[in-house]
């Protein structure tokens, strides 16, 4: 059985009508999943001098929380800058239960640390205050 011209032209205005409405629902989607408000975040930082095998050497610390809750296993960055030079990351690690993070630094110079949180699709990016550590003679 043959379809007639009526029936062919009926298909293919519903396919065409299909198609296109799926496309706007899926700009849609896209274009209010760019428009989440993401929860504030605050990075606090410090430095605690300690000797670490017979040297002395700083642990830059920090906590990440939202609006006073901890955010485990998210990425923060270490940025350390010398005297003339640009922001360089210097490492990585996750936070851990509480929110704690915690690097060993020694510099040969003087140096200013930052921690930098980039956020993710739920939360902003932060970073810290900035901290110097003066190098040991």
């Amino acid at each position: 059985m043959r379809a007639s011209l009526l029936a062919r032209a009926g298909s293919v205005a519903a396919a065409a009508v299909i198609a296109v409405t799926g496309a706007v629902a899926t700009a849609g989607a896209a274009d209010a999943a760019a428009h989440v408000r993401r929860l504030p975040t605050h990075l606090s930082i410090a430095k605690v001098p300690a000797i670490l095998h017979h040297r002395h050497v700083a642990v830059i610390v920090g906590d990440l929380r939202s609006h006073r809750v901890p955010l485990a296993g998210k990425i923060v960055f270490l940025d350390r800058k010398t005297p003339g030079g640009p922001w360089v990351v210097v490492r990585k690690e996750v936070t851990r239960r509480h929110g704690e993070v915690a690097f060993v630094v020694s510099p040969k110079l003087n140096a200013r640390y930052v921690l930098v949180f980039k956020g993710t699709l739920n939360f902003s990016p932060t970073r810290s205050r900035v901290v110097v550590v003066r190098a040991r003679a």
